[in-house]
């Protein structure tokens, strides 16, 4: 497996991402550029991932390690 970071800001590069994207043996996967967070919405979102493993909807890190 080979992974690509193509930045389209040029026409060259924006030629050749739509190139790769017609090979048959290319999959084509886009991902969101890491991002910096306030603390404020990692603390939000902490508490989401809490309230939502106490619901039941997700297992403790624990639990996922452990499994075989």
């Amino acid at each position: 497996m080979l992974y690509l970071k193509v930045k389209e800001n040029t026409q060259q590069a924006k030629a050749f991402a739509e190139y790769i994207k017609t090979l048959p043996f290319v999959e084509v996967i886009e991902v969101e550029e890491f991002t910096t967070i306030t603390k404020e919405q990692f603390i939000a979102d902490l508490k989401t991932s809490l309230q939502e493993v106490k619901e039941g909807k997700t297992k403790p890190l624990k639990k996922l390690l452990d499994a075989k």
